[in-house]
C-alpha cells in the first residue's frame, strides 16, 4: 500500500482541493460575468496532482498527438506560489476568441503571429488566471501578486512546460476546465506548478479550511 508522505496530498486533502478549486472558480465566475458581460460558468471536473516532470506525458496521454495548442502563462507569488498555464486546443480556442469578437467565425483560421489575437489571448487568459487563482488563494487564507501574463504558440507550449517542469522540486496540480459561456461550452486545461517547499502550507491552510467541517 502506497504511504503518503509530507511532500503529498491525502485522498481527503485532494477531494478538500477539489472543493475548493470549485468553490473559488464559481466565485471568479461571478466576477468575470459582471466584467465580460456574458454568462459565466467555471467548474472543474477533476483534479490531478502529479510529479512536474510527468507533466508533458500527462499532456500528451490527454491530448491527440499533433493537436495545435496555445498557451498563456503567468507567475503569481505569495505563500502560495508558482506558475499558472491555461492550455487550449485550436477549436477551443477558437470558440474563446470568437465569444469576446462576434466579427470573428468559428472555423477562421489563427495565426499566432497575429498580434490582436495574442493580445486577445493573453488578456482572457490574464481574466480567467486571475480570477480563479486569487479566488483559491483567498479561500486558503493568502493574497497573491502576479506578473504580467504571457502568450506561448503551439511550436512553444511544449518546450515551455518541459523547461519550466524540469527538476524534482515541483509539483503539479492540473484541472480540467469547463469554461461555460452563455450558450457555449469551451474546454480548457490549467495547471499549477508549484515547489514542493510549498507544501508544508498547502497541507496547513488545507486543515484550517476544513477545520469547521470535521
Amino acid at each position: 500500500m502506497h504511504e503518503v508522505t509530507e511532500q503529498e496530498l491525502t485522498e481527503l486533502e485532494r477531494d478538500a482541493l477539489q472543493e475548493i478549486l470549485n468553490i473559488g472558480f464559481g466565485r471568479a465566475a461571478a466576477d468575470l460575468t459582471e466584467i465580460i458581460d456574458l454568462h459565466v460558468l467555471l467548474s472543474v471536473p477533476y483534479i490531478a496532482i502529479i510529479k512536474a516532470d510527468a507533466l508533458i506525458s500527462y499532456l500528451h496521454s490527454e491530448l491527440p498527438d499533433g493537436t495545435d495548442l496555445s498557451m498563456v502563462s503567468q507567475v503569481f507569488y505569495g505563500r502560495f506560489s508558482g506558475s499558472s498555464f491555461l492550455v487550449f486546443p485550436d477549436g477551443e480556442r477558437r470558440k474563446l476568441l470568437s465569444l469576446f469578437d462576434d466579427d470573428l467565425p468559428l472555423d477562421y483560421t489563427f495565426e499566432g503571429s497575429d498580434t490582436l489575437e495574442r493580445e486577445s489571448l493573453m488578456e482572457i487568459g490574464n481574466l480567467i488566471i486571475g480570477a480563479c487563482i486569487g479566488k483559491v488563494a483567498e479561500l486558503l487564507g493568502d493574497e497573491v501578486t502576479y506578473d504580467p501574463p504571457r502568450f506561448f504558440s503551439h511550436d512553444q507550449v511544449l518546450e515551455t512546460i518541459a523547461n519550466l517542469a524540469d527538476g524534482a522540486d515541483s509539483f503539479a496540480i492540473v484541472f480540467k476546465n469547463v469554461f461555460g459561456f452563455d450558450q457555449y461550452k469551451v474546454n480548457g486545461y490549467q495547471f499549477m506548478i508549484c515547489r514542493y517547499q510549498t507544501m508544508p502550507w498547502l497541507k496547513q491552510a488545507i486543515k484550517e479550511f476544513l477545520s469547521p467541517y470535521v
